[in-house]
């Protein structure tokens, strides 16, 4: 992609757009990263003058996120090469099948939205006496 941007990073540009004015957290939760990487998602964005960073007037901690000029014209400059690569992945195709698709997908997403949430999945840490004392798994 040009300007360095990676999908990932397209996405969170397209996210803010659409709800311009987001709260980094807010954000990282809708598009279900930590808030940390999320963060630095921004500050690769910021320095890149594609989006900036407003204080929040009702939270002076918080910060809302913008796209800037910069950054609305490099997404429309981006769109039509985004959609063409869509459709050569999709053309085998019928209309109908690529709706039905998307619809599934989406449905599949969502359903499982809670697996993609940071920490999910994670092992627990294990406790001092359940680790092998003599460095092969056995307690002596």
């Amino acid at each position: 992609m040009h300007e360095d941007l990676t999908p990932m990073l397209y996405g969170v540009m397209a996210a803010i757009q659409e709800v311009p004015g987001s709260g980094q957290r807010q954000l990282a939760s809708r598009l279900g990263v930590d808030a940390v990487t999320l963060g630095q998602m921004i500050e690769f964005l910021e320095r890149k003058s594609l989006v900036k960073r407003e204080i929040d007037p009702n939270d002076r901690r918080a910060r809302q996120l913008y796209l800037t000029r910069r950054g609305m014209d490099l997404r429309l400059r981006l769109r039509p090469s985004l959609l063409a690569a869509q459709e050569r992945i999709l053309a085998p195709l019928a209309k109908a099948e690529r709706t039905a698709l998307l619809d599934m997908l989406a449905r599949v997403i969502e359903a499982n939205d809670s697996y993609a949430r940071p920490g999910h999945g994670r092992r627990k840490p294990r406790r001092r006496t359940d680790l092998p004392i003599d460095g092969i798994g056995r307690r002596q």
